[in-house]
C-alpha cells in the first residue's frame, strides 16, 4: 500500500486527550492521585483539569481565569506556562513568519482540550468508573507496541509530557466510551468493500520498483574541466574493478561520496519519481545484476547495479481487509467519541473569558 491507514487507538486517545493539555502546574500544588493508581509516581506534572474548584469573583475581575467548566477553572498563568512549554519544544521547526499564528492555534487547542478533559473527568467521577492495575498494565503494553522500533515508552512519555495518571484516565475514558458505544463502531463487510473500491488506485497499489545500489563520485559546481576529467577517470576505474569481480559493497564503502556508502551503496527499493531523471532511467532499464555504464547527473558520476525488480501490482482486498477494518473502526470511534463530547458540552456550563 502507498500509505498506512491505521494507528493505535491508545495512541490517538492519549494524544487527543492529554498530550496537548499536559504541562506545568502551579508550584507547590499537590495533585490528587486516583485511588487505583497504585504506587506509580508521575514523572512530569500535568496541567490539572480541576485547577481550582470554584470561580471566585475577584479572580474574574482580575482576569486570572481563561475558562470555567462547571465551576472548575483554568487560570491564565497555568495556560501560559503550558503554552510556552509546548511551543518551545517545537519552535525551531516552525518558520519564523508562522510562529505567531501557530502559537495562537496552540493556545486554542489547549483550551479545547482542557474543556474536554474536564468534562470527561467529571462524567467518569459521576459514574464511579475505575481502572484496575491489570487494565492499566494492558494499556501501557498497548502503547508500547504502538511505538516505532527502538522507541522507549519512557522517552515517548517524557517528550509528550504524559504521566501515569494520564494512562489511568485514558483507561477510564475508554471504559466510558465502550459503555456509550458498545459494538456500534464495528464496520460491516459492505463498508470495508466500499472503502477498498473507493481507494483502490490511491492506497492499494504498489508501483514498479527496483532495488539498487550505486557508487557516486561527486562533481562540484566550481570544478574545472580538468578536475571533472580526473573524477570521470576515477569512476571508470572503479567500474573496471567491479567488472573484474570486485566486491561492490567494499568498493562503495571505500570510494563513494554518497552517505549510502555506509551500507555498501545500497539505496533499497526506489520508485519512479524518487530520483533524478538520468539515474531513474538507468535504474529502470538496466538488466538485473549488471554493472551499468557510468551515469552523469547533477550530483556527479554514478555506477549503478540493480539487485532486484518488482513489477507494479494491485493489493487484493483479502490482503488488506483486516487493516481496513481496523482503520474504519478507529474512525468510527473518533466520530462517536466526538459526538459524546458534544453532548457533554451541551449539558455543561462552560464560560470562556
Amino acid at each position: 500500500m502507498k500509505t498506512q491507514i491505521t494507528k493505535s487507538w491508545p495512541i490517538i486517545l492519549l494524544l487527543f486527550v492529554f498530550v496537548m493539555v499536559s504541562g506545568c502546574s502551579d508550584k507547590g500544588k499537590e495533585e490528587s492521585k486516583p485511588a487505583d493508581a497504585g504506587n506509580v509516581q508521575s514523572p512530569v506534572s500535568s496541567l490539572p483539569a480541576d485547577s481550582t474548584p470554584d470561580v471566585k469573583t475577584e479572580d474574574m475581575q482580575k482576569g486570572d481565569i481563561v475558562v470555567s467548566v462547571d465551576g472548575k477553572v483554568l487560570k491564565k498563568a497555568e495556560l501560559e506556562n503550558s503554552l510556552n512549554d509546548k511551543f518551545n519544544l517545537i519552535k525551531s521547526k516552525i518558520p519564523s513568519d508562522k510562529q505567531k499564528e501557530f502559537k495562537a492555534n496552540l493556545r486554542k487547542q489547549l483550551i479545547d482540550v482542557f474543556i474536554a478533559r474536564t468534562l470527561l473527568s467529571n462524567e467518569i467521577e459521576k459514574r464511579k468508573i475505575q481502572a484496575t492495575n491489570e487494565e492499566v498494565a494492558k494499556a501501557m503494553e498497548s502503547v508500547k507496541t504502538s511505538l516505532p522500533p527502538g522507541k522507549k515508552i519512557e522517552d515517548f512519555f517524557k517528550e509528550n509530557r504524559i504521566t501515569q495518571d494520564d494512562i489511568i484516565l485514558a483507561v477510564k475514558i475508554d471504559k466510558f466510551r465502550n459503555m456509550e458505544m458498545g459494538e456500534k463502531t464495528k464496520p460491516t463487510q459492505k463498508e470495508i468493500n466500499k472503502f477498498y473500491n473507493d481507494n483502490k488506485d490511491k492506497l492499494f497499489s504498489e508501483p514498479e520498483s527496483v532495488h539498487v545500489r550505486h557508487i557516486l563520485v561527486t562533481v562540484g559546481k566550481d570544478d574545472t574541466e580538468k578536475i571533472k576529467a580526473e573524477k570521470k577517470g576515477k569512476i571508470e576505474n572503479l567500474r573496471k574493478q567491479l567488472l573484474s569481480g570486485g566486491d561492490f559493497a567494499d568498493i562503495a564503502r571505500k570510494n563513494s561520496d554518497c552517505p549510502s556508502k555506509e551500507v555498501g551503496g545500497d539505496l533499497s527499493y526506489i520508485r519512479k519519481g524518487q530520483m533524478v531523471q538520468e539515474f531513474e532511467k538507468a535504474a529502470f532499464t538496466q538488466a538485473k545484476s549488471a554493472i551499468g555504464p557510468v551515469v552523469t547527473t547533477e550530483y556527479g558520476y554514478h555506477v549503478i547495479q540493480v539487485l532486484d525488480k518488482k513489477p507494479a501490482k494491485k493489493v487484493t482486498l483479502d490482503e488488506v481487509k483486516d487493516k481496513i477494518s481496523a482503520h474504519l473502526e478507529q474512525r468510527k470511534k473518533m466520530e462517536a467519541f466526538n459526538d459524546v463530547l458534544k453532548k457533554l458540552r451541551e449539558k455543561a456550563n462552560i464560560v470562556v473569558y
